[in-house]
């Protein structure tokens, strides 16, 4: 099928849904949930959404204890956001399609409408399923118009990127590991640990952007000389760090003596 095509079935599932009595709810939203799961276009959308949202925690925002009624009388709050509505909603209908959720006990109490159960499953729809309708609506018709990325390319370069941090993760966790097991390795981390307290300084300080990014080039040269087992590169990064202190000496008091001598514990250890 074609974008359009999925977007189509997507919503004539849907209306279906809409449209139906309550003693059919159950049974209607099987056809909603396989129209998603047949568009490859839907599921990366909902793919995305769901990417780090804690339904949990959604469900004490969105679903909270009413004002107006007895304590065992909640209401539903809509979303904001486009991401959260397709997310908690999506959530909640495989809730209800795995008998998680009991939709006759969920619209008593988040629904509730003067006891009048017919009114409580339309304030259900129109309150919770037409907004979601539109905004997957809303959403897939900006995919096909080109005015939003498309999913599936979005939810490729988000696999990628997290690839890419798992990598960058092993790499770090194995230099940490190598690190530990050379002599020089404590004095490394202590001297890591103050010039990260040193970049907190002068991020929270009031110089310019231009002083702050050359202050961090600075620093970070010198994190990075101090595993490299250049004993020339590691002097020349710690004589621009001293400079910049002397220069500075407001951010950096009484921190010199200390990295000095632990930088030259690592010099003598190579």
């Amino acid at each position: 099928m074609t974008k359009r095509q999925e977007l189509d079935l997507f919503i004539e599932r849907i209306d279906d849904y809409i449209e139906s009595k309550y003693i059919l709810a159950d049974t209607k939203i099987v056809p909603v949930l396989k129209a998603i799961a047949t568009s490859e276009t839907l599921l990366a959308l909902f793919k995305n959404c769901l990417a780090d949202f804690d339904y949990e925690q959604a469900k004490k925002k969105y679903l909270v204890k009413s004002p107006y009624l007895s304590d065992d009388k909640g209401e539903f709050v809509l979303p904001q956001s486009s991401r959260d509505l397709l997310a908690f909603t999506f959530s909640f209908l495989l809730d209800v399609d795995s008998k998680r959720i009991n939709l006759s006990d969920f619209i008593s109490k988040y629904f509730y409408e003067d006891g009048s159960f017919a009114a409580g499953y339309s304030a259900f729809i129109t309150s919770m399923i037409k907004p979601f309708r539109n905004a997957v609506k809303t959403l897939m018709e900006g995919v096909l118009d080109g005015k939003l990325e498309d999913p599936i390319k979005a939810v490729m370069q988000e696999e990628r990127r997290k690839e890419r941090e798992r990598e960058e993760e092993q790499i770090r966790l194995q230099q940490e590991k190598e690190l530990s097991l050379k002599a020089y390795g404590a004095n490394v981390k202590e001297i890591r640990e103050m010039l990260r307290l040193d970049k907190q300084n002068i991020l929270s300080s009031k110089m310019n952007e231009n002083a702050k990014n050359e202050m961090y080039l600075i620093i970070d040269m010198l994190v990075e000389t101090l595993t490299s087992e250049d004993k020339d590169a590691i002097s020349y990064a710690f004589t621009a760090y001293k400079f910049m202190v002397k220069a500075h000496p407001i951010f950096f008091f009484g921190k010199l003596k200390k990295i000095e001598d632990l930088v030259k514990g690592v010099l003598d250890a190579i």
